[in-house]
């Protein structure tokens, strides 16, 4: 048994920590193949985003900004990303340069912007004009950098002048270089270093073209770049081999690598891209022909935006596409973590309030652990989100609100009022025992004694346990609550004698496997399966009469697999083979068990009910179909959201709602009583003794307060106890117009507020509804000023 340990604060941070690092390896920030091929690195996602859009001008803003003269690379590019693109296996990669000559041709604002950006005084020389040595002075003016061209020859552009019209390059050049001030000095060969300087420069550029002169900077020793004397310099373009794309995208990283000399004396050459880790999605990845332009060559804007939408976006974004944290908030995994380590790390300060900005955020996640799985790298967000959890539990500054409720309710449910552990009549030891966990009997009594009826028909010795997991201490991050719970459960275990465990509840397994490892357990679902439940067989709970109506059931419906079960094959394949022999046609969901969980997960309705509600809704938009699911829950959220349901108990036992409709959050706690009352009277033979002391206090409730009272998770208790303070100590305001009364009473870290008047004997409740505020009063007693809960 695990579960009582609670870790120090130092371990504390080492768990973060650990969360923290797993994030080295996130390639949220990754390249797509096809950027990660171009040796400008384009911004294809932005690119292709413009593109669709008919956006010309931002496309060519996105272009100009990675590859320094547009129209030039535009023109000659030999597409490298086209060989890596994963369209190229399936039908046809997609067509880039042509949307990037598009691009240029129908943007209508080219005009480079004029940056008032204050002069810099040190100086740079490129040697060489073509088109390395024009990108590297580009990259440095634009900078204000005081740059010198020497060109041997009596033009500009080098190579450009074999590869392209002279009136297309050469207005390029112009254009993107017409605001920057530089020095061009043509028929000027440097032969040597010696020559130049005394001209004050810092750093030089060879540009030389191939089998051009090096000035022995690729002998260096030090890849492209040598000292001579106190100047730095450095080699690249064509005169290192490359193909003029990649000797003009060597110019614009060399200013980078000169730039970054004069700031820090540091002689680094570019490094080359290193291997994508970017992650292309199958399922985007449909069939679709390439666009093909008209006569012009060109794309129409139609065209261009239908091959823009056949790129898939590669990029590594499974967490965005599956993590309902990620796609609520809009936020990357990295955005998460930075606002979690903030929150944790100012949290250990009350006074700073607002610099904790993630505590709804880390309050919201359902713990279904969908993340980790499709994260290429593992990443657990949802384990650094309870870990935030139990930090802010330990430094006292969790919101206690976010988790009273459910704190409450498995308090209830593990009382005298509710709680059961008792061995099948007769018997002196257990071989099984039934655990169907703390909702399902809520919902409905016969849910838990009709299947504890078979069981016991088939093994006589099956005992029985009612009573919570204490998974929802572990989800509010409560270490030492989740331990004395985990601590009673194994006791109650222990006075069962050990038994294997049937769980009717995959949350309730999945909580044991992981801190009472030692139990065995087994779901219900595989028992009945196992066992061979059958309307016909011998002791079963039902007789063929009080089974289901098969006319009565759609045609076909799907199995909504609790992400608590996901990748139990054998719970999931029983559950389906029990919906088989009650008739049902299957459909399987499009992608199977791989969705998050319903939105009861983590109890996180109190923090972020639209968070709830929006996770509700994408599960219950997976098909069309009605479901069928076994985790009550699932079923209780689906039902909420409007969506046909069935939970499989329904189909094997015939449990049928009286009126369609849900318990409220009360009847659920009624409905824990009368399970325990039926099952001692008519299982064991007993009265049950203890039921909570009857107030004097007759509450009368209308259907839209008892719908608010739910939504808000108020229980008639709670307004009963704010009644009878209200009226013991008559602290209370009176609204003559209304002939009623409100008044509030603290209870936890909620303020409960009611709203009522006396009709006869009964209280009318006109309104209910809580808040987090505690109200003081200040006042002067005995000359002090006095603050005064109230």
């Amino acid at each position: 048994m695990n579960g009582g340990i609670v870790p120090c604060r130092s371990a504390r941070r080492l768990y973060m920590e650990k969360y923290y690092r797993q994030y080295d390896t996130c390639r949220q920030n990754e390249k797509p193949f096809c950027s990660n091929a171009c040796p400008f690195h384009v911004d294809v996602l932005d690119f292709q985003s413009r593109m669709e859009n008919n956006n010309y001008n931002a496309a060519y803003k996105t272009f100009r900004n990675a590859v320094g003269f547009p129209d030039i690379v535009a023109a000659i590019c030999p597409e490298y990303c086209a060989s890596v693109c994963p369209r190229g296996d399936l039908d046809q990669a997609v067509q880039l340069n042509l949307l990037e000559k598009t691009c240029v041709a129908r943007a209508t604002k080219k005009e480079p912007t004029d940056y008032n950006v204050p002069v810099k005084d040190r100086k740079i020389a490129v040697i060489g004009a073509g088109i390395s040595g024009l990108a590297c002075a580009l990259r440095l003016t634009q900078k204000k950098y005081d740059v010198t061209i020497y060109e041997k020859t009596d033009r500009l552009g080098g190579k450009l002048w074999d590869l392209l019209p002279p009136e297309l390059f050469l207005e390029e050049i112009r254009r993107q270089l017409q605001f920057e001030k530089y020095t061009l000095r043509l028929h000027t060969e440097v032969e040597s270093i010696k020559e130049i300087r005394n001209e004050g420069f810092e750093a030089i550029y060879i540009a030389t073209g191939k089998d051009g002169f090096d000035f022995h900077a690729l002998n260096g020793g030090n890849g492209h770049h040598r000292m001579e004397e106190e100047i730095a310099v450095f080699a690249g373009g064509s005169l290192t081999g490359k193909d003029p794309m990649g000797a003009l995208a060597d110019g614009l990283d060399m200013a980078g690598a000169i730039e970054v000399f004069l700031k820090t004396g540091k002689r680094e050459y570019p490094e080359a891209a290193a291997p994508c880790r970017a992650v292309a999605d199958p399922d985007k990845l449909k069939k679709t022909d390439a666009v093909i332009p008209g006569d012009s060559g060109l794309f129409t804007d139609e065209e261009a935006a239908a091959e823009a939408r056949r790129c898939i976006r590669c990029q590594c974004d499974a967490c965005m596409q599956y993590c309902d944290v990620c796609a609520y908030h809009n936020k990357w995994p990295m955005r998460i973590r930075d606002d979690i380590m903030a929150t944790v790390s100012f949290s250990t300060s009350p006074s700073i309030i607002k610099k904790t900005p993630a505590k709804r955020l880390m309050n919201t996640c359902t713990q279904c652990g969908l993340c980790d799985e499709v994260c290429p790298e593992n990443i657990e967000i949802g384990g650094m989100l309870l870990e935030a959890r139990r930090s802010l539990h330990k430094q006292g500054t969790q919101p206690g609100a976010y988790h009273q409720f459910w704190l409450r309710d498995m308090e209830f449910t593990n009382s005298e009022f509710a709680a059961l552990v008792r061995k099948a009549p007769g018997q002196e030891q257990c071989t099984y025992a039934f655990f169907p966990g703390c909702q399902l009997g809520a919902a409905d009594p016969d849910y838990t004694y009709a299947p504890y009826k078979w069981l016991l028909s088939q093994r006589g010795d099956t005992g029985l346990l009612l009573r919570c997991c204490g998974v929802p201490a572990e989800w509010a991050g409560s270490e030492e609550l989740h331990g004395r719970e985990i601590a009673a459960l194994h006791r109650d275990w222990e006075q069962l004698g050990k038994p294997v465990m049937i769980l009717a509840c995959p949350a309730c397994r999945k909580h044991l496997m992981e801190y009472l490892p030692e139990i065995e357990t087994i779901s219900l679902y595989e028992v009945l399966d196992q066992w061979g439940y059958g309307p016909n067989e011998k002791g079963s709970a039902l007789s063929e009469e009080e089974r289901p109506d098969e006319n009565q059931l759609a045609e076909t419906y799907s199995i909504f697999d609790p992400c608590t079960a996901r990748h139990v094959a054998s719970m999931e394949q029983a559950v389906r083979n029990l919906a088989n022999q009650s008739g049902v046609i299957l459909e399987e969901l499009p992608k199977g068990d791989m969705h998050g969980c319903c939105g009861y997960g983590g109890n996180v309705s109190a923090a972020n009910a639209d968070y709830a509600a929006f996770v509700a809704q994408s599960r219950s938009r997976l098909s069309e179909n009605p479901y069928i699911t076994y985790c009550i829950n699932c079923r209780d959220i689906f039902k909420e959201e409007g969506k046909q349901v069935l939970h499989i108990l329904d189909l094997l036992f015939g449990i049928k709602d009286a009126d369609g409709t849900l318990p409220s959050l009360s009847e659920r706690r009624r409905n824990r009583m009368n399970l325990k009352e039926k099952l001692l009277k008519e299982i064991w033979g007993e009265e049950m003794e203890s039921r909570p002391k009857q107030s004097r206090y007759k509450l009368k409730f209308g259907a839209e307060i008892l719908e608010k009272m739910n939504r808000n998770k108020i229980l008639e208790e709670d307004v009963r106890d704010v009644i009878e303070f209200c009226e013991a100590t008559k602290r209370r305001t009176y609204d003559p117009e209304k002939n009623a009364y409100s008044g509030y009473r603290e209870s936890g870290n909620i303020t409960y507020w009611a709203e009522y008047r006396l009709q006869g004997e009964e209280y009318e409740i006109l309104n209910a509804y809580t808040h987090r505020m505690k109200i003081k009063l200040e006042g002067v007693w005995n000359g002090r000023k006095t603050n005064i809960d109230l």
